[in-house]
């Protein structure tokens, strides 16, 4: 466990005078109702005390911003209606659990030192990034998070940033137990995982409903950087079929324990292996995975998995990937068939959504059929923004040096020209970002 520091909590004791109505006990709880906004409003404390030993009257403490003197016009139209009351005041006795971690934190970090506005939630555990000037006072922040939280537990501060292949920041434990495995819930689904081991984003709760909403049962889902099964369990729970893959062995062990969890061991099968390899295994491209690297009891079918959605969410890198769907496909297996729609997650910083397009073409190494659905999910940093970029894979990319016969042509341009162009997926509001961004093309 992190040492804890000294809070003083002393410090927070105080007796506040406040104005008050001394009204009937039978009018009181109207009148509350009434008076919203004019009556004392902090955290574990009541707005109606008791007067003494007197049961015919209550105390309705009203807010410090009240001037019992001078009642606002507002004010004096609700008071009109009720009988028998009158102004007096009320001693309030505050301590420390009476005030907010934002309160405690302004009185006892230094001048010149900001409140950490927020955290990251993970089960038990709090996600701070501090900044330098905070850093000193580490300690003291996490031990009022956890004295104001509950249901926190442990304590981290992200040390650095997001370099390794496996998603994975160093942190510290800054207050309350090293305890790091942890179970969250997302719209009905349960996911247990390692928070020092494995990559976990709460803010992303919004995207994962928003894409996988988009899937329709019975479809079949490759998930390509899966981690712990933020989209592949839900799109499982939705009735899709899911090849859910990540890199990292300990994601893809939570992974398999998610499917567990939640029961869809019959709709999701977990994968651990390089994502480049992962779709050349579906597909069954010649040249693919060594067999050493195909799970055991698992074959694809001849001429590869079928699967309408590709989902890459690595934003740092996932675009680098795409050109392991070009000449992936088999002609004779896809003849008649659309392509699937790819959902790629990147990051788009100082350039334009065309620069953005750009990139992706580069990687795929041709050009898209139809112009994408952009969608933006979240402000990550002044500049910074985390994309949706979804397209349909182009003929001449997936089929790229695989002979194609003119039967077969004809049938993927008919396909084409009848399915029209990719579907924009279902937009919600972005979480982290003020208002919804709808899909652009």
């Amino acid at each position: 466990m992190a040492q804890q520091p000294a809070v003083d909590r002393a410090a927070f004791k105080q007796v506040i005078k406040l104005p008050a109505l001394r009204v009937p006990t039978k009018a009181c709880n109207d009148l509350m109702r009434k008076l919203r906004g004019f009556t004392f409003d902090l955290p574990k404390t009541k707005c109606i005390v008791h007067d003494g030993d007197r049961q015919d009257v209550r105390l309705l403490l009203l807010s410090q911003k009240v001037d019992p003197q001078a009642f606002s016009p507002e004010l004096q139209a609700v008071l009109q209606q009720v009988e028998g009351w009158e102004v007096c005041s009320h001693d309030m006795q505050l301590d420390y659990q009476h005030f907010t971690a934002d309160a405690v934190l302004r009185k006892l970090l230094p001048e010149g030192v900001e409140v950490p506005t927020s955290f990251e939630s993970i089960g038990h555990i709090a996600h701070l990034n501090l900044r330098p000037e905070q850093l000193p006072h580490k300690a003291l922040i996490g031990q009022v998070i956890m004295d104001k939280n509950p249901t926190i537990r442990t304590v981290v501060n992200k040390l650095g940033s997001i370099e390794n292949e496996y998603r994975v920041f160093d942190m510290e434990v800054i207050a309350g137990d090293q305890a790091f495995e942890t179970e969250v819930s997302q719209h009905g689904v349960r996911f247990r995982l390692d928070f020092s081991k494995v990559y976990w984003n709460s803010r992303l709760e919004t995207e994962h409903a928003r894409l996988v909403s988009s899937f329709q049962p019975g479809e079949v889902v490759a998930d390509i950087m899966a981690g712990i099964g933020p989209f592949a369990v839900p799109a499982g729970k939705h009735g899709c079929k899911v090849y859910a893959n990540d890199l990292n062995p300990e994601s893809a062990k939570y992974l398999a324990l998610n499917v567990q969890l939640n029961r869809v061991g019959a709709q999701v099968l977990p994968f651990n292996m390089d994502g480049r390899q992962f779709v050349r295994l579906l597909l069954a491209t010649p040249g693919g995975p060594v067999p050493a690297a195909i799970p055991p009891g698992f074959r694809p079918p001849p001429g590869g998995v079928l699967f309408q959605h590709a989902v890459m969410n690595l934003p740092a890198s996932a675009v680098e990937f795409l050109d392991a769907f070009r000449g992936a496909f088999d002609p004779a297996s896809w003849a008649g068939r659309q392509l699937p729609l790819v959902h790629v997650y990147t990051f788009m910083k100082s350039e334009t959504e065309a620069d953005v397009i750009t990139r992706v073409e580069a990687a795929l190494g041709g050009k898209l059929d139809e112009p994408p659905s952009i969608h933006t999910v979240r402000d990550v940093a002044p500049n910074k923004l985390m994309l949706c970029v979804t397209f349909r894979v182009p003929q001449a990319v997936a089929f790229a040096g695989r002979q194609l016969s003119q039967q077969q042509q004809e049938q993927q341009q008919q396909q084409q020209e009848t399915q029209g162009p990719a579907p924009a997926p279902a937009t919600h509001a972005a979480e982290g970002s003020p208002a919804a961004k709808k899909p652009r093309t």
